[in-house]
């Protein structure tokens, strides 16, 4: 019997001093005056969950490009192309982009319309806004897949009759302008116009503009007016 409460006894203070010993072993590699530090592995577990779940950045969408410097080394994969906003006082190279579609140049130094833009065929949305471009070229007509036109605040006085040529605009915003005159007749004709931005109008040709089956604009904060979709 006192052999076996020896042997329990002895089993018993050896587990117990398994820990001291790991710590012991511990202490004894660790540098000379250094106490190693104690491992909260409950803590550690939840920094390493914490870092599973941390998301890996995404990467740019495909054909969206805020660079020109970027653009230019892919040209063909040119979709979107926001220029706004960098102090641009001249776009040279934006005719290589033969497949954009969305042209954002709102913003800059421009004091000219880019022409380059008139030989994009795909474009459908360009804004110019916040640049004092002055005047629309008469080829604005030949973009027959342009949709929505932005020249908010350019310091333009009128739009060209070629206007009429823009068959898919939907959307066009002139407002913040001096405007002198609008070219209504052609403005009724297009087919899709829905809506109409403009301030600061001193008169038009003849008639106040109202594209047919649509109601007369209402009036919005800052003297701009939209007219509604048509029904």
């Amino acid at each position: 019997m006192n052999t076996a409460f020896f042997a329990f006894v002895a089993l018993t203070l050896g587990t117990v001093a398994l820990p001291a010993q790991r710590a012991a072993k511990a202490t004894e590699t660790a540098a000379p005056g250094v106490v190693a530090p104690a491992v909260d592995s409950t803590k550690a577990d939840t920094m390493s969950s914490r870092a599973r779940r941390v998301r890996a950045p995404r990467p740019p969408r495909p054909g969206i490009f805020t660079s020109l410097d970027s653009a230019r080394t892919m040209p063909d994969s040119v979709i979107y192309l926001n220029l706004r906003g960098k102090g641009l006082t001249s776009v040279q190279g934006l005719a290589a982009f033969k497949n954009a579609q969305v042209i954002d140049l709102s913003g800059n130094a421009l004091t000219s319309f880019p022409q380059e833009l008139l030989k994009l065929s795909k474009v459908t949305s360009i804004d110019l806004s916040e640049n004092a471009i002055k005047t629309v070229p008469a080829e604005i007509g030949s973009l027959t897949g342009l949709t929505r036109l932005t020249l908010r605040n350019t310091g333009i006085s009128t739009l060209p009759t070629s206007i009429g040529g823009c068959i898919a605009l939907t959307v066009l915003d002139v407002s913040g302008n001096p405007l002198e005159s609008l070219p209504i007749k052609e403005l009724n004709r297009l087919p899709r116009l829905r809506t109409l931005t403009i301030g600061g109008l001193k008169q038009t040709d003849a008639q106040p503009f109202v594209p047919q089956d649509v109601t007369p604009a209402k009036t919005q904060p800052g003297g701009g007016k939209t007219l509604p979709p048509r029904r």
